[in-house]
């Protein structure tokens, strides 16, 4: 009985997990990131994000992966929220202002100075 009882349980935690699966998105965004400093930036803040369950950026390509409860967050509220952290998000430009507050190095084209 403890053995069937077992494999049940087993299953059982088998389905939630598939369920959790399927109700994640990934979405591969193109930004303007410069430098490791960047990287942890962006990193931090979507990480950190409600709906977002994992995001890293590839900085030889600069492809951000992000992936995300569209229930909870959409692809276009990630963008802004890239955009506001003051990087390019695909089409989203980044926010003036905050480009203005990002380091030299992660400034558009700060590491080739």
């Amino acid at each position: 009985m403890k053995v069937l009882l077992s494999i049940v349980m087993l299953f059982l935690m088998m389905e939630m997990t598939i369920a959790q699966e399927s109700r994640t998105s990934t979405a591969i965004i193109k930004t303007s990131a410069e430098c490791n400093s960047c990287k942890v930036r962006l990193e931090d803040k979507l990480n950190y994000t409600s709906g977002i369950k994992f995001a890293e950026l590839t900085l030889e390509d600069k492809n951000l992966t992000v992936k995300f409860n569209p229930k909870k967050i959409s692809l276009d509220k990630i963008q802004k929220i890239v955009s506001q952290t003051g990087y390019d998000a695909d089409r989203v430009t980044a926010n003036p202002e905050s480009v203005k507050n990002l380091p030299a190095c992660c400034r558009p084209g700060g590491m080739q100075k």
